[in-house]
């Protein structure tokens, strides 16, 4: 009996060897490159010349826009691409957020937070794919730099704005063709869209020249990929986490001027405005916020619409409100200021908003040439990643069967 149970477990261990090697083997005519430009909207294309983006799309597939997560904003958006999950499974309410039972602020201008596996939930793509023996690489990736549930990419780098668009491309692709253990997917991070956005809006010259860049980064990425004889090999998906929207000087709520801000425990002002009044006073103060309710919807927390995703997390406050796009909540003292910086753009809203939605397209073996597909959600991605990988995804909100029509 003891002879037979060794047999047996060196058949088991001789199985399990021969399945990882055949999964590697397999994926080495499939690896899988994921890229962000951060905000860039949907119609943007539109907007100049863009042949490189043309031509990887004439070969592949395109959606018509990318449905981000509520909040629309970075850092939830690319955590749920990158894990199938809606922002109160994932953890990420937000850029800015406090956890009640920590008693902490979380913050991405805080590098100790950022770099904090805690607050991160669910399993990102690269985790899956380490767990089932495949190697990954990360440029900049939302929650790359933490150590969630004791794992982290083969390969990652602490984030640096500074850090030159060519050298992130250089980086990855010397990534997928190391020697020895090479990676079987990387991911690439591009920021300068959404700042232009940002600091100058999305109809001002220097978007276009955002833009322009974006599609120069590309043509220079794809030329780098068949230098190395990776490109017929290899899927490779272009996303956005949201789009953008113009703001306006007379287009301003001054949340002081509807509540008495001495009510307020804590606050985050953003077109998603999160609210925590003191104890006592959560219905005083959303009765103030409802009487007053023009250009925007104040909730409950537990009122909140299931579409959202919102309200079954800890780290969302007692009251939300809702700006209607392009309204900008904000206090009275920095009323002046914001209006002497204008133009400018700026995210977050409802996804129901076409300004928010982002893109997608995607090129390689596995896809379809030449198909544009209706506007879908983004947490799908990780179930179409995992696919592509042939990962057994961990569990998630996505559905692979919602884009099916992307592949071939």
């Amino acid at each position: 009996m003891q002879t037979k149970k060794i047999i047996y477990q060196l058949i088991a261990l001789l199985l399990i060897l021969f399945t990882s090697c055949s999964k590697s083997s397999n994926n080495s005519t499939g690896k899988l490159l994921l890229i962000s430009f951060d905000g860039f909207r949907y119609d943007y294309l539109s907007k100049t010349e863009t042949p490189n983006f043309d031509r990887f799309i004439s070969i592949g597939v395109m959606a018509e826009s990318l449905i981000p997560v509520v909040p629309t904003k970075t850092f939830p958006n690319h955590y749920s691409i990158v894990t199938g999950l809606y922002p109160e499974n994932s953890g990420l309410v937000g850029n800015t957020m406090y956890d009640p039972e920590w008693d902490e602020w979380y913050r991405i201008s805080d590098r100790e937070a950022v770099a904090n596996g805690d607050w991160y939930q669910g399993e990102p793509i690269w985790n899956t794919a380490e767990r089932q023996g495949l190697t990954t690489g990360t440029m900049f990736w939302i929650g790359s730099e933490a150590e969630i549930n004791g794992m982290r990419p083969t390969y990652w780098k602490k984030f640096d704005a500074g850090m030159n668009n060519r050298a992130r491309i250089d980086t990855v692709v010397s990534w997928f063709v190391k020697q020895e253990n090479p990676i079987d997917f990387g991911t690439l991070y591009f920021g300068m869209v959404d700042s232009q956005g940002h600091q100058h809006g999305p109809a001002s010259d220097s978007l276009v020249v955002a833009v322009q860049e974006a599609d120069q980064l590309l043509g220079y990425l794809v030329h780098k990929l068949q230098q190395k004889q990776l490109w017929d090999k290899m899927n490779v998906l272009i996303v956005s986490d949201h789009g953008m929207t113009e703001l306006s000087a007379d287009k301003i709520i001054t949340l002081d001027s509807l509540v008495n801000m001495d009510d307020i425990q804590r606050y985050i002002l953003e077109p998603v405005t999160m609210i925590q009044p003191d104890s006592g006073k959560v219905e005083q103060v959303y009765q103030q916020l409802k009487r007053s309710e023009l250009h925007y919807t104040v909730y409950r927390k537990e009122e909140l619409p299931e579409r959202y995703h919102l309200k079954n997390h800890s780290r969302v406050m007692d009251i939300i409100m809702l700006a209607d796009i392009p309204y900008t909540i904000l206090k009275s003292e920095h009323k002046e200021s914001f209006i002497n910086n204008l133009p400018q753009g700026t995210h977050g809203y409802d996804n129901i908003n076409k300004d928010m939605h982002g893109i997608f397209a995607a090129r390689g073996p596995s896809f379809t040439a030449g198909n544009t597909v209706s506007p879908f959600e983004l947490v799908h991605l990780y179930e179409l990643m995992a696919h592509l990988l042939e990962l057994e995804p961990a569990p998630n909100e996505g559905s692979l069967d919602s884009i099916k029509t992307l592949l071939k």
